[in-house]
């Protein structure tokens, strides 16, 4: 019985290292789809947030409608360029202050 008992120790002891290097191998071949599940979790959260706010979609619709095609894109271009002034100044004001509260 002891003998057996040794045995099965050593079997077992042999199958966890098998079960961790498998692990191993799995966790290297999965990372890989790390950034697809990224995008897919930006879509489902994009989804979330559509579905809570209605009508805020529904007014964007409605604007897009009644608003002429050239008006929506430049109302898209002053949107995006506002948005990139904003990062930037963002972006500045931290720079500025990290080096200045360093200092």
């Amino acid at each position: 019985m002891n003998v057996r008992l040794l045995e099965l120790r050593e079997q077992r002891g042999v199958l966890r290292t098998r079960s961790a290097q498998q692990r191993d191998a799995l966790a290297q071949h999965v990372s890989v789809l790390g950034p697809v599940f990224t995008v897919a979790d930006t879509f489902r959260n994009g989804a979330q947030w559509v579905r809570r706010h209605p009508v805020f979609v529904g007014t964007f619709v409605v604007v897009c409608v009644i608003l002429k095609p050239h008006r929506i894109w430049r109302v898209a271009r002053w949107s995006c360029r506002i948005y990139a002034l904003r990062n930037g100044w963002r972006a500045l004001r931290a720079r500025l202050l990290a080096v200045f509260l360093k200092a």
